[in-house]
């Protein structure tokens, strides 16, 4: 078994479908890949260098000639296709591919990046059964999801340890893979400490595989992904869209299907905040302390297109990891205002922003506890 590294620039992530636009060409230039991001390093198979998978896998793409239409019963498993076509491309099939870097601010594609983990992805023939090996983070959070070829969630570990994935347990030939690993872009120690642990990441298998789907017809595809996204910006919240079978709502799961690899509501919360006042010059504020999570908290502020609007401070998001905190262990974040305060975020004319809640507890998902909302400071 090899453990080979790649750094490349990561490409961009919406959070489960929140605020998606249709840039669609944008997208197809990376094969779709930066619709959830998933990754650059790579722990390969056993018995097939890196170039070999590639290269065979490439090979059984050029032998498909019949075009298959993309309709809305086989959308999710020609989605899945061109998502994993594009890893085999980059040398993510039988391995994992690791982003090392935030998307950068001035070549966003999507809506709504987050700015708090790395990713790392793969996608696996199982023909063979494949073992993960998931490394000891030291309370760091990393998760994994694991997807079959119909995008149903069928694994969603945190904890460190071994995970064998069968194509009975699975329920399809092919599997895709996506880690995200918290880091701190802003600590050089930091981000070394988050690229060691996606190296950590490792894969044993038998035979890598080979990469053999359908020549989906791209039109017909297009064409669908294009209406669900502009059905699917109308949903006010993402609940039962991603999951196993019987735990979606179909429509939902349809709909949210245009981006694989999201959580249940149960594993994450997005809170999109719009201020009465965001005229970009009026102040606001907001304190927090005890938030029941077992992951973390982050806030991040957006234009009044939910992109990240470039700044000469570098302020666009605060997390309770990185976080300075108040002598009682509270965190005030503050949008606006003087840009020497603490958890400055810098606020453009029309604002807005984003709470995440990752692995909430029960007091988040029955609605006891209320994340407190930003005030206008008087």
């Amino acid at each position: 078994m090899t453990n080979e590294t790649y750094d490349t620039p990561a490409d961009a992530e919406s959070d489960s479908g929140l605020m998606r636009t249709t840039r669609r060409t944008a997208l197809r230039g990376a094969e779709l890949v930066g619709l959830l991001a998933m990754g650059v390093g790579s722990a390969s198979a056993n018995q097939e260098t890196s170039s070999q998978t590639t290269k065979q896998a490439l090979q059984q793409t050029t032998d498909k000639t019949e075009t298959v239409p993309v309709t809305w019963k086989n959308f999710p498993r020609a989605q899945f296709g061109f998502e994993m076509a594009s890893y085999v491309k980059r040398g993510g099939f039988g391995k994992f591919y690791h982003h090392r870097t935030l998307f950068p601010i001035n070549k966003q594609v999507e809506a709504a990046t987050n700015r708090d983990t790395l990713y790392s992805g793969g996608f696996f023939d199982l023909t063979k059964p494949v073992t993960i090996t998931k490394p000891d983070t030291d309370n760091r959070y990393q998760s994994m999801v694991v997807i079959n070829a119909d995008q149903y969630l069928k694994m969603l570990e945190y904890e460190p340890g071994e995970y064998t994935l069968t194509e009975d347990d699975i329920g399809t030939r092919y599997a895709g893979v996506l880690v995200r690993t918290f880091v701190d872009p802003k600590d050089p120690n930091d981000v070394a400490t988050a690229h060691r642990l996606q190296n950590e990441l490792t894969v044993s298998q038998d035979s890598a595989g080979t990469f053999e789907i359908p020549n989906w017809d791209r039109q017909s595809h297009d064409e669908l992904f294009d209406a669900l996204t502009t059905v699917g910006k109308t949903m006010d919240n993402f609940d039962g869209a991603y999951g196993d079978v019987g735990q979606v709502n179909p429509v939902k799961f349809l709909l949210a299907s245009v981006t694989p690899f999201g959580f249940p509501a149960s594993e994450t919360i997005f809170l999109s905040r719009v201020p009465a006042q965001n005229d970009g010059t009026t102040p606001y504020e907001l304190t927090v302390k005890n938030v029941p999570v077992d992951g973390f908290w982050s806030i991040t502020v957006y234009n009044h297109n939910w992109y990240l609007e470039k700044n000469k401070y570098d302020a666009y998001s605060v997390n309770n990891v990185t976080a300075e905190r108040n002598a009682d262990g509270s965190v005030t974040v503050h949008f606006g205002g003087d840009p020497n305060q603490s958890n400055f975020l810098y606020t453009p004319k029309g604002w807005n922003y984003m709470v995440r809640l990752y692995q909430p507890r029960k007091a988040i998902l029955d609605g006891s506890y209320q994340f407190p909302k930003a005030q206008p400071i008087k």
